[in-house]
């Protein structure tokens, strides 16, 4: 998923979270993003070699290695470490937990549009939907990202014309 549909996500939570600053909630789900940035960086991670046709939707032609970035197991790490530097900040538990989940979130996203996302480590197993390996799937993928950009900005502005009208009385 791109970025926008990642950042939908924090729209949307921020409603159930009027402690945490915005750039917070956007910033937690791009954090396997940037991770992966800095460890290709270092040589750690590589990005797939892909083609693309309408034809057949993405295809791999040398898979990725995204498994400290990406994958399940230290999506989980990553979220569980989000959580308690936030606790150790703001020493709010439901602060932490959102920011957490939110991190957790980019996983499960790119796990319903991308085929390949490791489990655990390289050469464990890979789970994913894979909706962009087809082009049915990549149709539902763009519905998809539509969705969650206009139902989190939606959610977000209607916070925020809630709070306005609060503020006023």
């Amino acid at each position: 998923m791109d970025p926008l549909g990642h950042a939908s996500i924090g729209l949307m939570v921020k409603p159930f979270a009027p402690k945490i600053p915005l750039w917070s909630l956007l910033a937690a789900t791009q954090i396997p993003d940037l991770l992966f940035f800095g460890f290709q960086a270092a040589g750690i991670e590589h990005q797939a070699v892909t083609q693309f046709d309408l034809d057949h939707g993405l295809q791999y032609i040398s898979p990725p290695t995204i498994v400290w970035s990406h994958g399940l197991g230290m999506c989980i790490v990553w979220s569980i470490l989000l959580a308690v530097v936030a606790f150790l900040f703001c020493r709010d538990h439901r602060t932490s937990m959102i920011l957490g989940l939110v991190l957790f979130s980019h996983w499960g996203l790119d796990s319903i549009v991308y085929p390949l996302m490791p489990v655990f480590f390289d050469n464990s197993q890979t789970i994913g939907l894979g909706l962009l390996t087809s082009v049915p799937g990549l149709i539902v993928s763009v519905i998809l990202e539509i969705g969650l950009i206009v139902g989190g900005i939606a959610a977000y502005w209607m916070t925020r014309q809630q709070t306005a009208l609060f503020a006023q009385k």
